[in-house]
């Protein structure tokens, strides 16, 4: 179960793979001013996010990865 204050993004592929998606920045600022505390991300759109603070940001390279963040808070 995602909690209330996490928000998820990304693109799965057919191997499980979690790819980048366009306009990542302006996913995780939206986030933050919804409320957000959490966003779980591609990594590799990290280097797009990373100086964005206030909000706990958790890049993954595959859907396991995502699966096994997404219990821990």
């Amino acid at each position: 179960m995602i909690d209330e204050k996490t928000v998820v993004f990304g693109e799965v592929g057919l191997s499980g793979e979690v790819r980048a998606v366009s306009m990542a920045e302006q996913r995780v600022l939206e986030a933050k001013k919804l409320g957000f505390e959490r966003v779980i991300l591609p990594a590799v759109c990290m280097k797009s996010v990373e100086k964005i603070g206030g909000i706990a940001l958790i890049p993954v390279e595959n859907i396991q990865d995502a699966i096994l963040r997404v219990g821990k808070n």
